[in-house]
């Protein structure tokens, strides 16, 4: 894409939403990487109670991110949603900073995720409806400031911890939630300066809904999406636990280097995502990130404790997120209506992320570290599952062709 291309009035709201994406995974960045550890060092939670505790964020996703979607839509106010949304995390990730027993931290957990699970789905669809061209997205370039924002913060907060209370000890985990508190709060403030156009005021009708539900090829994206998020999601949610089982010593360290390792090629392949979209397609682009989630995860579940091997295979990541994070909102966003993307975006998180990997994929990675006492189990389990999955996905996925947008 050429900046000729690109009118000054876009260039202004690319920046925009680029400051959005970013402030958005910066917060993300400290509390994804970071959670699930703190959940098993400084509350001594078990595999299970774990899996069980990341769960709620994606039971109650169930139902909220198809309710903010359909809202969304039916009143045309997305940007209010957003700030709805931005404004309860920040408040959730303050609740979790006192959170001293397991039952008030599913109860918290229950309220931030009510927002949570939905913020990634209502930011893709406003996004989307903003840059979206059938032919010359800038969608992408956007999209890879959010992996700017999530690498700064996350190789960012260990070295934070360390200069606040320096030592051979980790710091303390739990300021990771003021942080990312702080964070969220700039997101709230960046949704106010997106300008309100027509394309993201535009509402759809009473029981539009109804269509999505009535389309074939959107069912069978929707079983495709469940089954690819099954087998990856639950051994990336549980990392962290993984990553202490090799590196007891320096858990904290060897996270922030493996990372960088991530992020790194992450952004790099995002901001090049438009351009191989438009040689090969939404739908190869999909099975790549399938085929690369696979690998990754065989070669850290058998692998993992030879150094050279871990750390190679995290370069596999950034063909999995452009493939699985990316290519399948704009799959969403082919398939769709345009008056319902919203809802259309929530339905696929609701059913891909919080069905088939908040809830499902984590809970049996959870019972996996713990019946076989092995926290490399769900990284050997999911990658075998994804492979074998890669043999039917050509006739689950189906083929689309770019909605022609003004």
């Amino acid at each position: 894409m050429t900046p000729a291309g690109i009118t000054r009035e876009q260039w202004k709201l690319m920046g925009v939403l680029s400051l959005f994406w970013a402030t958005l995974f910066g917060a993300l960045g400290i509390f994804f990487p970071f959670y699930s550890l703190y959940l098993k060092d400084t509350l001594g939670l078990s595999g299970q109670q774990i899996g069980l505790a990341m769960g709620v964020f994606h039971l109650v996703g169930l139902v909220g991110q198809p309710s903010w979607g359909y809202l969304a839509d039916r009143t045309g106010a997305r940007k209010a949603v957003l700030v709805v949304i931005t404004l309860g995390m920040a408040l959730g990730f303050v609740a979790f900073w006192y959170v001293r027993s397991y039952a008030v931290l599913l109860l918290v957990s229950m309220f931030f995720a009510a927002f949570y699970t939905s913020l990634i789905p209502q930011g893709m669809a406003l996004g989307l409806g903003l840059l979206y061209r059938s032919s010359n997205s800038h969608f992408e370039w956007v999209r890879a400031f959010g992996s700017v924002g999530f690498l700064i913060t996350c190789f960012g907060f260990p070295f934070f911890l360390d200069a606040i209370d320096p030592g051979p000890d980790e710091g303390d985990l739990g300021l990771l939630f003021p942080c990312s508190a702080a964070i969220i709060l700039l997101t709230t403030a960046v949704v106010f300066l997106i300008p309100n156009q027509k394309v993201i005021r535009e509402q759809a009708r009473p029981g539009a809904w109804r269509l999505l539900i009535a389309d074939r090829k959107f069912l069978r994206f929707l079983l495709y999406v469940f089954l690819v998020n099954f087998m990856l999601d639950g051994p990336m949610f549980l990392f962290p636990v993984f990553v202490k089982q090799i590196a007891p010593e320096n858990t904290l360290g060897t996270l922030k280097w493996l990372w960088l390792i991530m992020l790194v090629p992450e952004i790099i392949a995002i901001a090049l995502a438009g351009h191989i979209r438009r040689r090969i397609g939404v739908r190869l682009l999909m099975l790549l990130g399938l085929a690369a989630g696979g690998v990754k995860w065989l070669a850290c579940g058998f692998f993992g404790d030879l150094p050279i091997v871990l750390h190679a295979s995290m370069l596999l990541h950034s063909v999995y997120v452009v493939g699985a994070l990316v290519a399948m909102p704009l799959c969403v966003n082919y398939l769709v209506p345009t008056q319902l993307r919203s809802t259309g975006q929530g339905l696929a998180t609701m059913v891909s992320s919080s069905l088939g990997g908040g809830i499902c994929s984590t809970f049996v990675a959870g019972w996996l570290i713990d019946h076989f006492d092995n926290a490399a189990m769900p990284q050997m389990c999911g990658g075998i599952g994804a492979m074998l999955l890669l043999l039917v996905a050509p006739f689950l996925v189906p083929k689309v062709t770019p909605n022609l947008v003004e």
